[in-house]
């Protein structure tokens, strides 16, 4: 289970606490389902079937009263927001880590394509100072200041610069 990575803190303790009882939940279900399976119709396999379901009842109403208990701040759910993707991707019987997964590729995509903005926007910045500067040389203090303050690095500012008076040099 996911759950087991979570490190045991008072802000993590609901949420293993319901990973818990929903673990409980589902061992539950399947005691039930191997008893339905295997009723044979006797008044003892049909107690047995009934004590089964009122324990499962009784851990139903349990789960439910503890999440929703608004004066019980271990064990109030309400404060971890679960986005709607997930809650989606499990009602379809799909596995929220893929949601994740997925999640995680499109913003790699993104933040690629977004850096590769940034340095194509760089080197349009750079080159279209080198330009103004070898037209309009009064512009040099300007071109350059604009440069200092946009360049997220010194040291390529420092290079500019100085490739700047090698170039009016010559």
């Amino acid at each position: 289970m996911t759950t087991g990575a979570l490190p045991s803190t008072p802000a993590n303790e609901p949420l293993i606490k319901s990973a818990d009882n929903v673990a409980n939940l589902i061992e539950s279900f399947i005691e039930l389902g191997v008893l339905v399976h295997d009723n044979q119709g006797t008044p003892q396999s049909n107690q047995a079937l009934m004590n089964k379901l009122n324990q499962l009842i009784s851990q139903l109403s349990q789960t439910s009263t503890t999440a929703n208990d608004p004066n019980d701040a271990n064990t109030n759910l309400k404060q971890f927001l679960i986005p709607i993707d997930v809650i989606s991707y499990i009602e379809d019987g799909r596995n929220p880590d893929i949601y994740t997964r997925e999640f995680i590729e499109v913003n790699a995509k993104s933040n690629a394509r977004l850096k590769g903005k940034m340095l194509g926007f760089k080197k349009l910045r750079d080159v279209f100072g080198d330009k103004l500067k070898q037209e309009f040389p009064q512009l040099e203090k300007g071109v350059d200041d604009i440069i200092n303050r946009t360049n997220d690095n010194s040291s390529h500012t420092a290079s500019v610069i100085t490739d700047t008076a090698n170039n009016n040099n010559s």
